[in-house]
């Protein structure tokens, strides 16, 4: 049977990063970052029986200056499966958790999180976000594509 769990990022414990840091997790992902510091967020994990087939999770992230002298502010929205499990729509069921999760005034506002690579576009518009897509921008930072 396959469930969603939501939990806060901070609460997730040791073991269970470790794992989906080695298992699930691409380098370069901010994930492994986010490991070592228990940094803010929200992580979803989709279990079929007692595996772990994939997960979603937000954090927040700046996008750098508004040109006002303020932040441009996102949560980010990234998701990894398992390679024999993709296509299966296990990455949009995860993020369609934090989706029910996260409180109605944000979703009444039109909650965008931004998404760094083209086909997350479609997996946080199936959770029903409003994805902005971003990449890089040759200086090393990101910028909305």
């Amino acid at each position: 049977m396959i469930a969603c769990t939501v939990l806060p990022l901070a609460d997730l414990d040791a073991s269970m990063r470790l794992l989906i840091r080695d298992e699930l997790t691409k380098p370069g992902s901010d994930f492994h970052k986010a490991v070592e510091t228990k940094s803010d967020g929200v992580i979803a994990m989709v279990m079929d029986d007692i595996e772990v087939v994939g997960w979603a999770r937000t954090e927040y992230w700046s996008a750098g200056d508004d040109g006002a002298g303020g932040l441009v502010m996102y949560d980010t929205l990234e998701a990894f499966v398992r390679p024999e499990r993709r296509v299966q729509g296990i990455a949009a069921f995860a993020a369609a958790g934090i989706y029910s999760s996260i409180s109605s005034d944000l979703l009444d506002a039109g909650f965008a999180v931004a998404v760094f690579h083209p086909h997350m576009m479609l997996v946080a518009r199936r959770a029903g976000f409003f994805p902005v897509l971003f990449e890089r921008d040759g200086n090393g930072g990101w910028r909305r594509a």
